[in-house]
């Protein structure tokens, strides 16, 4: 069975016990507000929680390392409000480069360097070639800032001390498979 059949059944099952609280027994009135309240909040826990299973991208980083599949760059958008967005499809890679798990699609801030980063990859996995990427975090120099304040057009610095964290991704080809001919 999968995971949202088992959750409905759950809900169901729940519900019947709610409505039997409800109808059928004599306990007081906050007792049963109190069971619809807790009923209803776990609903929305649940929903929020089950974000994963719904097939959308997660805002969590990929594992590291991770292959790269695929890549959908979402430049922001002033005219409707959007930031930005990176959505990486990628699966775990064990210590020696074997793919493992599902592929998952992950979704980072956007930044015009990470975005340049991931179409250069894009276009080698264009060329057919398996792409390995390695998160880092890259501290912004000084003159690293300047030129994001020219770019932006913004005249205070990120923080008091000048310097802000950046997500990097390192991409390297994966070697091919020993796999012999087919004959």
């Amino acid at each position: 069975m999968s995971i949202p059949l088992l959750l409905g059944l759950a809900y169901a099952a729940l519900a019947a016990l709610l409505l039997t609280l409800n109808l059928e027994t004599k306990y007081r009135r906050e007792i049963k507000i109190g069971a619809i309240a807790a009923v209803t909040l776990l609903y929305l826990a649940t929903y929020h929680g089950a974000q994963n299973l719904r097939g959308w991208a997660i805002a969590d980083e990929p594992p590291n390392p991770f292959k790269l599949h695929w890549a959908v760059v979402e430049e922001p958008d002033k005219a409707r409000g959007t930031k930005g967005a990176i959505y990486i499809l990628g699966q775990k890679l064990t210590s020696r480069g074997l793919a493992t798990g599902e592929p998952r699609l992950y979704e980072l801030p956007f930044s015009p360097e990470l975005a340049e980063q991931v179409d250069d990859a894009l276009q080698k996995k264009e060329d057919g070639r398996d792409l390995e990427a390695r998160l880092s975090y890259k501290a912004a120099t000084p003159d690293d800032v300047d030129k994001i304040q020219q770019r932006d057009g913004n005249k205070a610095r990120p923080d008091s001390a000048g310097e802000e964290e950046r997500l990097k991704l390192d991409f390297r080809e994966l070697p091919g498979s020993d796999l012999p001919p087919k004959g």
